[in-house]
């Protein structure tokens, strides 16, 4: 798997020694995992390493830290995956875990970096993701990155013991024009 890197990121393979106490702190920070799948579950260590060893496994799944510093700091992660060979179809999902980078684009130049690579290099025709209603850094990321709402999920999850919904977002590569974030 081939780092990707755009003007300020460094994408890479995440491997077992990314799985540090940093990383399994920021899945258990309820401010960061607020809008993460994650927070139903207790993280460590040996839980970070076992997600990454499964998504280095899956052919289907391109998980990648993401690194600012020349490579050198891990803020957070992106996921391709799964990818649906039979469709061309792939889902991506990610989260900013160092809160001092929070705001300052990174989600949305990684999104970009990552469609481009799904598009250009593995041909996939269709990227598909989701996020919180209220998540709307997540939602300006993606629309930047751009991605365009296709449709909305009424009262699906629950946060804080509140329903709420979720917006459904794809990216055609046949409308991606790659001057995105």
């Amino acid at each position: 798997m081939q780092e990707l890197t755009s003007k300020r990121l460094v994408l890479k393979k995440l491997s077992e020694n990314d799985a540090t106490e940093t990383y399994a702190k920021w899945l258990n920070d309820p401010a960061i995992n607020r809008f993460l799948e994650t927070r139903h579950a207790q993280h460590s260590i040996e839980t970070c390493r076992s997600f990454i060893d499964a998504c280095n496994a899956d052919t289907g799944c391109f998980l990648y830290g993401i690194f600012v510093n020349h490579g050198q700091t891990h803020i957070g992660n992106i996921k391709l995956g799964p990818i649906d060979q039979l469709y061309s179809v792939g889902q991506i999902g990610l989260f900013i875990g160092e809160k001092s980078h929070w705001g300052a684009g990174y989600a949305a130049e990684a999104i970009a970096e990552i469609t481009r690579f799904a598009f250009a290099e593995l041909n996939l025709a269709r990227l598909e993701a989701g996020c919180y209603e209220d998540n709307l850094g997540s939602l300006r990321a993606f629309l930047k990155s751009g991605f365009a709402v296709e449709g909305f999920l009424r009262k699906k999850y629950t946060i804080d013991g509140k329903r709420t919904g979720c917006f459904l977002l794809g990216a055609l590569k046949d409308e991606w024009t790659g001057n995105h974030h």
